[in-house]
């Protein structure tokens, strides 16, 4: 097993720590042989801990933040995707992030894993879905994510919900900032409506306009969402300035106050965060600041879900 080899995690956000003494494993995967425009994400994970001693550690919703242990730990290099993307996918990244995904229910610790393109989900959920079933998925996204191929490949960055969606063990989907999709993602979605529903980005913001407040859009959504939630980012949900590299940016989405108004409505409402990803940063300095920054306040609402600590 992958985890067994490696004891002690790497310096991230001014800090290195024990295995024994994690209370949050973050696991970079670096990996981009899904995408299909801009690349650069496959460096994101080095780049973020690298920048990630750039920002303050005290947060005043989760002061047991500036102390808690997070175990950092990312392969010495690159996936590299060969001559079949789709075999290097199966070969490399599917037993890397199943390995941690099966060390992180064994030890109950919550995880986080850090793209790389948003193919490399995949194999967490495989683990818990069948150790821990009965989650949701709340993702955050400006595209679906719903074909069953794309470029001809079944690992893209455009596939990995269709994947999820054949996982019994994940008891309803949520989307949401979803702006960019085919028709055919469209009609499979409403297909498997209402064990997936989705908030598009144009809904979202005619409903601002027209008066509805965003406390109660997030309200709604939290709503659907069974007690236990697992939580996935693209980062390209964010309105393009905060990410200008991501790898298939879409003008108008969310702001990042926006985006943690429903996030920290995920911790009032009492619901478990049981795991997250946040996938599609561009290789570039400012991307991986701003991930940074996104990356650790989102382990602060999983360590202080119950209150300060």
């Amino acid at each position: 097993m992958v985890y067994l080899q490696e004891r002690v995690g790497r310096s991230a956000y001014g800090r290195v720590c024990r295995w024994e003494e994690a209370d949050v494993l973050l696991v970079g995967v670096p990996w981009e042989g899904g995408v299909s425009f801009r690349r650069g994400t496959a460096q994101a994970p080095s780049l973020i801990r690298a920048v990630s001693s750039q920002i303050d550690y005290y947060r005043s919703d989760c002061p047991f933040l500036e102390r808690a242990g997070l175990f950092w730990v990312e392969p010495e290099e690159q996936f590299q995707a060969g001559v079949s993307v789709d075999e290097a996918y199966e070969a490399q990244v599917l037993p890397y992030v199943e390995s941690w995904a099966e060390a992180a229910v064994a030890a109950h610790k919550p995880l986080g894993l850090i793209g790389g393109d948003h193919s490399v989900p995949l194999g967490l959920h495989r683990v818990l879905q069948t150790l821990e079933p009965g989650y949701g998925l709340l993702h955050i996204d400006a595209h679906a994510d719903l074909r069953i191929s794309y470029d001809g490949l079944r690992y893209s960055h455009a596939t990995i919900l269709h994947h999820l969606t054949q996982f019994r063990g994940i008891e309803r989907i949520v989307m949401v900032g979803i702006r960019d999709w085919a028709r055919e993602e469209a009609e499979y979605a409403q297909r498997l409506y209402p064990r997936l529903v989705t908030y598009e980005m144009r809904r979202l913001a005619q409903a601002t306009h027209l008066g509805r407040s965003w406390l109660e859009t997030t309200s709604e959504i939290v709503s659907l969402l069974p007690e236990r939630v697992y939580v996935s980012i693209d980062v390209d949900a964010l309105d393009v300035g905060y990410v200008p590299h991501t790898g298939t940016p879409v003008p108008g989405g969310l702001r990042y106050e926006e985006l943690f108004f429903l996030l920290e409505a995920v911790r009032r409402s009492g619901r478990q965060i049981v795991a997250f990803d946040v996938c599609e940063t561009g290789g570039q300095e400012l991307d991986a600041i701003v991930s940074a920054h996104l990356i650790y306040r989102l382990c602060g609402i999983v360590l202080c879900a119950g209150g300060e600590r």
